[in-house]
């Protein structure tokens, strides 16, 4: 590694005031799961680190009954995996953890830090653009919110100015009569990066029938996470039935666009993702039924 400045502010206008006078060459340290990686292999040298893990207030998950589920930028993997808070409210989000990874990585790697990266091999995005999250982003002159599914511009790269942070997470709370299922597959083993990763929220109407409102996101299957919208607009309006899945997982496949690469080729990746469609849906909609 090339030598660097190394700062530590304690609040988030001071992180990006640092982040406006470095420009493009300062970048936001939190847990480093993937920045020293870069470091060490040449790909990203910056000239000043800015280290914001003693900025109390990027910690913490809360829930309030009007604005949902808030989640500290700074809130480990692992302190989303255990926290009794998502455990009573979207215990989906424990599950989807259990999943990331391993331990090690899971203890310092970060929720900001996932989301901020713009990795596209990765989980939590498309779960939480599926529950209609949005992303508090903090600048040097204020404060803005923003869909997370917006965030997202190309591999690696996202939406966010060189001074700007994420602060929090936000996820609105499920309406009555939804489900949500996220499955992910990796072709290697359990701890790899997923190959595919799919989620669905369904919504249903009154009759506990009729999906009323759906949602489904792909992961690691283009530059960014990419929401089926076709196979959403099919199955909306309708009850599920076999041949309308069928026929939905089929759009599904055809709304990505996976590379081919150690993970498996472009139609290997098309057809899980069509396999994963028809099989988190079902989950999401009987969650809904039961909802």
């Amino acid at each position: 590694m090339k030598p660097f400045e190394y700062l530590e502010p304690t609040t988030v206008s001071e992180a990006c005031a640092l982040l406006k006078k470095g420009g493009a060459e300062a970048r936001v340290f939190a847990g480093g799961a993937l920045m020293t990686i870069l470091m060490k292999e040449g790909l990203l040298q910056p000239k000043t680190l800015i280290n914001i893990k003693r900025i109390s207030g990027l910690k913490g998950i809360d829930f309030h009954p009007q604005e949902g589920l808030t989640i500290g930028a700074l809130v480990t993997h692992h302190e989303l995996e255990t926290s009794k808070v998502i455990q009573e409210r979207l215990p989906i989000l424990r599950e989807v953890e259990k999943e990331v990874a391993n331990i090690r990585v899971r203890n310092v790697a970060t929720v900001g830090g996932n989301l901020a990266s713009g990795e596209p091999l990765t989980d939590l995005p498309q779960v939480f653009i599926a529950l209609d999250a949005r992303v508090k982003i903090a600048s040097s002159g204020g404060e803005r919110v923003i869909l997370l599914e917006e965030l997202y511009v190309d591999y690696y790269q996202t939406r966010l100015a060189e001074d700007e942070i994420i602060t929090q997470v936000v996820v609105p709370p499920l309406p009555g009569r939804s489900g949500i299922e996220y499955i992910r597959f990796s072709s290697s083993s359990v701890v790899d990066k997923p190959c595919v990763g799919v989620a669905t929220r369904v919504t249903l109407g009154p009759d506990r029938k009729t999906c009323e409102s759906v949602r489904i996101v792909l992961g690691c299957v283009a530059p960014t996470p990419v929401r089926a919208r076709k196979a959403e607009g099919l199955l909306a309006g309708k009850p599920l039935d076999p041949k309308l899945l069928e026929e939905a997982a089929s759009l599904a496949a055809g709304e990505c666009h996976p590379l081919s690469d150690l993970r498996g080729s472009e139609p290997y990746k098309r057809a899980v993702v069509g396999v994963l469609v028809k099989r988190a849906f079902p989950r999401a909609y009987e969650r809904a039924q039961q909802g």
